[in-house]
């Protein structure tokens, strides 16, 4: 190797592709969801969060139903932003933090857990008449990283053959 920076031939050598099979990811990595599965998470807990207020309503007041049905269409359209963002602020370090726990049940509840702690906050525990929004929204996260069970990308290195 050459003492002069600029004339080091590694640094100009031509670059080699990774193997079409190799694992990308970390070594101790076991479950990896992408961006897409984030989106997918995402929009998936926007519908749960919203239904989940609306179809007791349905019940509650049946004549009213296709108004309820267009207020809670335009409340996830709506609602797609914020919760992209929180969903985005909360999942993504989240994700990261449980890629090398392999059982995704465990992920499944962790993402119930976090969308339940993030509404600690707010004062959603404080009484046990306000358990309904935090709990939604608990339930929403978890149902949305169950959605995406099958988008995970798994390394089965390690595994018991």
């Amino acid at each position: 190797m050459s003492q002069e920076p600029w004339t080091d031939e590694d640094e100009y050598a031509l670059a080699t592709k990774r193997p079409t099979g190799a694992w990308p990811y970390g070594s101790k990595d076991r479950v990896v969801l992408g961006w897409k599965g984030l989106v997918v998470g995402i929009v998936v807990a926007d519908a749960v969060f919203f239904l989940s207020w609306a179809i007791p309503t349905w019940n509650l007041n049946p004549s009213q139903a296709s108004y309820t049905m267009t207020m809670t269409a335009t409340a996830m359209v709506i609602g797609i932003i914020p919760i992209g963002v929180v969903g985005t602020a909360v999942g993504w370090p989240l994700g990261v933090a449980l890629r090398s726990i392999r059982n995704q049940w465990v992920h499944v509840a962790a993402f119930f857990a976090a969308g339940a702690i993030i509404c600690v906050p707010f004062g959603g525990f404080w009484s046990s008449s306000a358990w309904a929004f935090p709990l939604s929204i608990a339930f929403a996260a978890g149902v949305g990283r169950l959605a995406v069970w099958k988008l995970v990308r798994i390394n089965h290195a390690g595994d018991p053959t």
